[in-house]
């Protein structure tokens, strides 16, 4: 009975009624929007992240992270590899070697930091042969060949097919030096990048059958977390390396991801206040309409616990209605925005790589977190006058002009 009544006072001040559920169902709308482009757009943007350089997991030894070593390098990688093939999840992996070095090329030099890597898998792992603005990608036998930056290129004035030296300390402690033909220019604003085969780094360094990471790439990098952990128990805890996720690796980056999502929660928290602010004017106003009605209840026996959810039903009601305009209203939306996205004026450049729109996503999150908040908010701002309507005597409910 008291639901019956609640509707049916609801359809009685259409205009407020439909202004109310407008206000809520455009708050929906905001919330859903304003989720799924910050969720899709940072998906988007740790996917670019993970394929273009990091991987979503990388093993090191101990220590590797925190200060890189040409000398801390993992031993047994083929034992760790053999089990990371039946890991559920796993996409790919590819093995690299980082050292310093000069590059000299005439009367220029520069600072250089080698990348050891194994073209094939390389190419099965990370996005780096998309990269690549001149020349061709290194070939699969170990060559004198490496691929550079762009940067790279212009401070040594090399191009496509000459020849620059590099010189540094090998990890026998000999000194290592030998001329490379530059194949590849790969776009990209770092100034010391440089990449040669796997191979030909292990005998330019003198490193023997070792390697300083080991590059995972999944199938998804939501579950990052969980096969780190996995792996981790799958190698026994070895104490001489070290599993890291991507947010681990960079977490310069992962820091302000999180900030900026923080800052979009208080942007989302004022425009509440103002539905909030909405909604009570709108309960207010009818509870100063209805005062003389709420008395007349009173006198005939209704209970104050009747009016006060007689209110709240009124409410839910009105809510519910708004929710299910706004859950199709930001369905239609955010699978428009995931097709066609927001194109950005200025495009960012990541790792030679172009984040030019903002995106939306679809997800169970998009439509649970506004239903959540939309309808607590509401519940919880009518029922401050639903008290007060409750309290109400009648002697001075009738007596109310």
């Amino acid at each position: 009975m008291l639901l019956k009544i609640a509707i049916r006072n609801v359809f009685r001040q259409k205009r407020r009624s439909l202004f109310t559920g407008l206000l809520m169902a455009g708050a929906f709308v905001l919330f859903s929007i304003s989720i799924g482009i910050t969720e899709g757009s940072y998906s988007r943007l740790i996917e670019l992240y993970t394929h273009a350089r990091t991987g979503h997991i990388q093993i090191h030894a101990k220590g590797y992270l925190d200060q890189p070593s040409i000398y801390r390098t993992i031993k047994d990688y083929r034992e760790i590899e053999e089990q990371l093939i039946s890991v559920p999840g796993i996409v790919s992996f590819t093995d690299r070697i980082y050292a310093p070095a000069l590059g000299f090329k005439g009367s220029r030099t520069t600072g250089i930091t080698i990348n050891g890597i194994d073209p094939l898998r390389e190419f099965m792992t990370t996005s780096i042969k998309e990269k690549i603005i001149k020349g061709r990608y290194l070939s699969r036998e170990p060559l004198n060949e490496v691929m550079i930056t762009s940067e790279l290129a212009k401070i040594l004035h090399v191009d496509i097919g000459e020849e620059i030296a590099l010189i540094g300390q090998a990890a026998d402690g000999s000194i290592a030096n030998d001329l490379f033909s530059v194949t590849g220019i790969i776009k990209g604003k770092e100034r010391d990048i440089l990449y040669m085969h796997i191979d030909k780094a292990r005998e330019f360094l003198s490193l023997g059958d070792q390697i300083h990471e080991i590059v995972i790439m999944l199938d998804t990098y939501k579950r990052s977390g969980q096969i780190a952990d996995y792996i981790r128990r799958r190698l026994n805890d070895n104490a001489q390396i070290k599993v890291s996720t991507w947010y681990e690796v960079e977490k310069d980056f992962y820091r302000a991801m999180k900030m900026d999502k923080q800052g979009n929660w208080i942007t989302l928290t004022v425009l509440m206040i103002i539905v909030a602010i909405g909604v009570l004017n709108s309960v207010l106003m009818t509870l100063l309409e209805r005062t003389k009605e709420f008395g007349v209840m009173r006198a005939i026996g209704t209970s104050p616990v009747q009016i006060f959810f007689i209110i709240i039903f009124e409410m839910a009601f009105l809510t519910t209605m708004s929710i299910v305009l706004g859950i199709g209203l930001s369905l239609v939306a955010n699978n428009i925005l995931s097709r066609h996205g927001i194109t950005l004026p200025t495009p960012i450049e990541l790792e030679g790589l172009h984040f030019e729109s903002y995106v939306s996503q679809v997800s169970i999150e998009t439509v649970l977190y506004p239903c959540l908040i939309v309808f607590v908010v509401s519940i919880v701002v009518s029922a401050f006058p639903a008290l007060r309507a409750a309290r109400i005597t009648p002697v001075r409910a009738l007596r109310a002009e």
